[in-house]
């Protein structure tokens, strides 16, 4: 006996609805994150993306004093480099969603920032995945007195479906500012459950009803 049409209506309509949710929520959003337009590095950046620190020490500056000049124009984020002091970036609270780091600038900041051209500092990169583990660079990252220095996505193999990345200090006691900018993210929102929940009903619909017609009426 063939299956109602209204059933398999159903069962398909259900299908391409949870598809099409999980397209939709798969869509990726990519940006850079710049601190010009910020006076204190607090709050929530473009995108949902917020920065944690582990103490006071850090501020959005412009390079005049801390760069060799010429500086580029601009503020970048700087915060204190000691050991134990660190600087994570991720999706604020109720965001769903992970994303990819792609690539940044680092530098070291002179004169007031306690850098001086002669150091050869600098810095881990360590990633937290949204369904555990750690990724990090395979080598610290140098940060150049004085200048910025852009690292690629070749230095970020794996830094995908992070839901937050750390900023380490150079792991010596020395009173330095490591300046960041131009963080480049591609952000990927994930589906909710019901999403998954729904997608599964409707295929599994959808493949138990050829098999049903395939048996036929059940005799007494």
């Amino acid at each position: 006996m063939p299956l109602p049409s209204d059933f398999r209506a159903i069962a398909s309509t259900l299908a391409a609805a949870a598809a099409l949710l999980f397209s939709a929520g798969a869509h990726a959003q990519a940006l850079t994150l710049t601190f010009d337009a910020l006076s204190a590095p607090s709050g929530t950046l473009a995108a949902g993306v917020q920065l944690q620190h582990t103490s006071n020490t850090h501020f959005v500056v412009s390079g005049a004093g801390y760069l060799v000049e010429p500086a580029p124009a601009g503020k970048f984020l700087a915060y204190y480099g000691l050991s134990n002091q660190s600087e994570t970036l991720s999706l604020a609270p109720g965001t769903s969603g992970t994303f990819a780091l792609l690539s940044l600038d680092l530098a070291g900041m002179l004169g007031d920032g306690g850098g001086t051209l002669t150091d050869q500092l600098s810095i881990q990169i360590t990633g937290t995945k949204l369904y555990g583990g750690m990724v990090s660079t395979s080598q610290p990252l140098a940060l150049t007195p004085g200048r910025f220095t852009h690292y690629d996505s070749s230095y970020f193999a794996g830094f995908t479906g992070l839901t937050s990345v750390q900023f380490s200090g150079i792991g010596f006691n020395y009173a330095r500012y490591v300046g960041v900018d131009n963080i480049a993210l591609n952000i990927s929102p994930v589906p909710e459950p019901e999403t998954y929940v729904l997608l599964l009903v409707g295929l599994g619909l959808v493949l138990a009803a050829p098999r049903a017609q395939a048996r036929g009426p059940q005799r007494p």
